[in-house]
């Protein structure tokens, strides 16, 4: 397992980087711990492990006892994995989100929702698996059988009612001088929070990797997506902010910020680009068309990585089905924009340019 050093930014703030993926820990992201003042620490999306927990606490001189809270910028597995550690450690710890999220974290069945459209799966048989394995994890229903594969995933991805200790909202402050900023897109209750002490901005899932965007999720709203990029970077400007902490890749973030943002709103812009050429290429496609399409490449790099990693090939189903509602959000955004249009023929529906 690859682990990198956690970075101490500032007195005040310590990177505790995401875990490679080469781990096959799929529950990671980028955590930060806060000082809150001279005896207390909160911890910002502790998406981490034990041992970077631990080593992030070391930095600091501070016990696990001195958490005083966990911030969370939203309700996604990969930014909430060691939270019934911190929980059991220190009872005393109080988590806290946006209330568009709590649902999400306090329903299993609400989070499943959140990230997969069921009903639209469920018109594939490709999927059976992977919806019986979402039931079983839903009610713990004994007589649904889920194959072993799928059950490692979702041993991975741990999910579980928990407990919200209190609700943000937009506007709100939080101790250690952040305040809450709603941008919704990604999640309907994401949030950045912004350190007024220093002009530091926490952006989350607006992340300006490599990756891109991710607009995968069955509720992600990719118009509320490039506005609050868009918002991103106007605070960029108005604040004088020069660094940005986000919840994945390579951090801290202070160079190029506004032409960072623009790249990262581009990454909408080419997945939308590359559905106007194929409907323009091929007349009129349907979503699952689309998708066996834009998922090949994927698919291909998907299988050579998981070579040595049989127990784990169901989760290019699970990726597929990720890029199949991806594709779904972005074709509806595309007709939000009144570029394509949707056309039923034959009882399946049909996507085709707007003339």
């Amino acid at each position: 397992m690859r682990l990198k050093n956690c970075v101490k930014i500032n007195e005040k703030t310590t990177l505790i980087p995401q875990e490679s993926m080469i781990s096959f820990n799929f529950n990671t992201c980028n955590s930060y711990l806060i000082k809150i003042n001279p005896n207390e620490f909160a911890i910002i999306d502790p998406g981490i492990s034990k041992k970077q927990l631990k080593e992030a606490l070391k930095i600091n001189k501070v016990d696990v006892s001195d958490l005083k809270y966990i911030y969370l910028t939203h309700s996604h597995s990969d930014h909430l994995a060691l939270i019934d550690y911190l929980k059991s450690v220190n009872p005393e710890i109080r988590t806290l989100i946006h209330s568009f999220e709590v649902n999400f974290i306090e329903s299993v069945k609400d989070y499943f929702n959140l990230l997969f459209d069921l009903s639209l799966l469920q018109q594939n048989q490709k999927y059976r698996d992977f919806l019986a394995a979402i039931q079983f994890n839903i009610t713990k229903d004994p007589k649904i059988k889920v194959n072993k594969s799928l059950q490692m995933i979702f041993d991975i991805w741990n999910i579980k009612p928990r407990t919200i200790d209190k609700r943000f909202e937009d506007g709100d402050h939080l101790e250690g001088d952040l305040r809450v900023i709603h941008v919704p897109g990604h999640s309907p209750g994401m949030c950045f929070f912004l350190d007024e002490s220093n002009n530091t901005l926490f952006s989350s899932d607006i992340h300006l990797s490599r990756l891109g965007a991710n607009i995968s999720g069955n509720l992600t709203n990719v118009s509320d997506l490039k506005d609050s990029i868009i918002f991103a970077k106007e605070l960029v400007k108005k604040k004088d902010i020069h660094m940005i902490l986000s919840g994945h890749g390579t951090n801290p973030i202070t160079d190029n910020l506004i032409i960072r943002l623009k790249q990262f709103y581009s990454s909408i812009l080419r997945k939308e680009n590359q559905i106007l050429t194929l409907l323009k290429q091929n007349g009129k496609l349907s979503l699952t068309q689309i998708t066996n399409i834009t998922f090949k490449k994927n698919k291909e790099r998907f299988q050579k990585y998981l070579v040595n990693q049989p127990f784990f090939q169901d989760s290019i189903i699970i990726a597929e089905a990720s890029e199949l509602i991806s594709n779904r959000n972005l074709l509806r955004e595309l007709e939000r924009l009144k570029k394509i249009k949707s056309v039923e023929q034959n009882s399946e529906l049909w996507w085709i340019l707007k003339k």
